[in-house]
């Protein structure tokens, strides 16, 4: 190295020169500055592992994503196949399963203004403008039972829970879907499946003029959105991401 090259900046760095590349040192930060006011911490960490606050307290704890861009488009891409293909496969069968169910009732309770659901994995029935006796619930207990539509639906609910849970990813929050708070435990309170069915029948709002109507993962190719239309109206909003998501404040 030619020593004639060494030079000291102005901007109190050290540039070493050797003529064709050059490695600078900034200036150290002087180790006695502090903010001067700190009144609260906000860490964005795992609560197993704090960091030293120097007394004060932690208003928020957000766990960070350790995600890789390839496991991130992974994950997107299968929550985009739960959506559609997997809302599809799993609505036909629930299809199949009700229709038999509906077929094996009374024409009087047929007609009747009731929806269903599942809660915690069990069959719920709601009445809608007309009350249901303990007669149809038992009726509807044993048409459904016979054609096991309570496991169907649960796969349906599954299914939907996944796709959110795949929005949210390893962050545990999301400003898409993923926001909304629906489980398997709280689906019956958000979803009416009977609804949903019948939004896909003829004349309903996602009728798609099937040429077989009896392709039903097709005639629920549009079942994610259907679910979401009942989501995104019944359903709190527990997993939003924060503003200051991703920062440290200190």
């Amino acid at each position: 190295m030619d020593l004639n090259h060494l030079s000291r900046s102005i901007n109190q760095q050290d540039v070493y020169s050797n003529g064709n590349a050059k490695i600078t040192r900034a200036t150290p930060i002087d180790a006695e500055f502090r903010p001067t006011e700190v009144t609260s911490v906000i860490y964005h960490g795992s609560k197993d592992n704090l960091p030293d606050t120097n007394g004060h307290v932690i208003d928020r704890i957000y766990k960070m994503p350790k995600e890789s861009p390839e496991a991130s488009r992974t994950r997107m891409i299968e929550m985009m196949q739960t959506l559609s293909k997997g809302i599809a496969t799993a609505s036909a069968d629930l299809k199949r399963a009700y229709d038999m169910a509906i077929e094996s009732l009374q024409p009087d309770l047929q007609k009747k203004d009731w929806g269903f659901s599942v809660a915690n994995g069990a069959l719920v029935f709601s009445e809608g403008s007309n009350a249901l006796s303990s007669e149809d619930r038992n009726a509807l207990e044993d048409a459904f039972s016979a054609v096991d539509v309570k496991y169907h639906a649960n796969q349906v609910a599954s299914t939907m829970s996944r796709a959110l849970e795949l929005d949210r990813g390893p962050a545990g929050v999301s400003n898409g879907i993923g926001r909304f708070d629906v489980s398997q435990e709280n689906f019956g309170e958000i979803v009416d499946l009977r609804t949903y069915l019948q939004a896909h029948e003829p004349g309903g709002s996602y009728d798609l003029n099937p040429i077989d109507p009896t392709d039903y993962e097709s005639l629920f190719a549009y079942g994610g959105r259907a679910l979401m239309d009942q989501i995104s109206a019944n359903a709190s909003v527990g997993y939003s991401k924060p503003d200051d998501f991703g920062l440290i404040t200190l």
